[in-house]
């Protein structure tokens, strides 16, 4: 199921990926609970491009992955702030899949992209950096713990104050 991809597997990590993974698209589990805690507890709703209600909805990103077969979860490490070396990851990701001929490479980042210190401006013809948007794959419901436990993962939630877990961001592939 991968050996078309390992070139690009290689890559990633050597980008600065902990971990990546060839996944089913079948495999990933899109809930509407998810959506509802990003409503509900986070403050970037509403306030990014490619955070809700920005982002496409269940429905949408259900009939999306049903176009698809196989997908690359990346296991990222989280950052307290953006910074271009590390959170470009996903985006060559996606790039270089594209470039391999895997037209339809679609890439989901991992929560709002930071990539403006003060503020986002909510506005995608009024966005600095468009080519760096990519919607949140949580924001489109993605269950990451169900999705990472499907694929042999688990997603532990932090019990320290300050600790920050691994990331993970969403490439469709095929």
């Amino acid at each position: 199921m991968q050996e078309d991809l390992h070139s690009i597997l290689t890559r990633a990590l050597e980008w600065g990926a902990l971990d990546v993974k060839v996944v089913n698209a079948t495999s990933i589990v899109v809930a509407e609970w998810v959506r509802m805690k990003c409503r509900f507890g986070c403050p970037n709703y509403g306030q990014q491009l490619d955070c809700p209600p920005n982002t496409p909805d269940t429905d949408l990103m259900r009939r999306l992955l049903g176009e698809y077969h196989r997908a690359l979860v990346l296991k990222l490490a989280r950052l307290p702030h953006y910074r271009a070396e590390l959170s470009g990851i996903v985006h060559k990701v996606e790039r270089e899949l594209y470039l391999h001929r895997f037209y339809r490479a679609l890439a989901f980042g991992a929560g709002a992209c930071g990539f403006c210190p003060d503020k986002c401006v909510r506005e995608m013809g009024e966005c600095p950096h468009p080519h760096n948007i990519r919607p949140a794959a949580e924001g489109a419901g993605v269950d990451w713990f169900q999705t990472l436990k499907n694929n042999g993962w688990e997603l532990h939630v932090s019990q320290e104050k300050g600790e920050l877990p691994p990331s993970y961001s969403l490439v469709l592939v095929d």
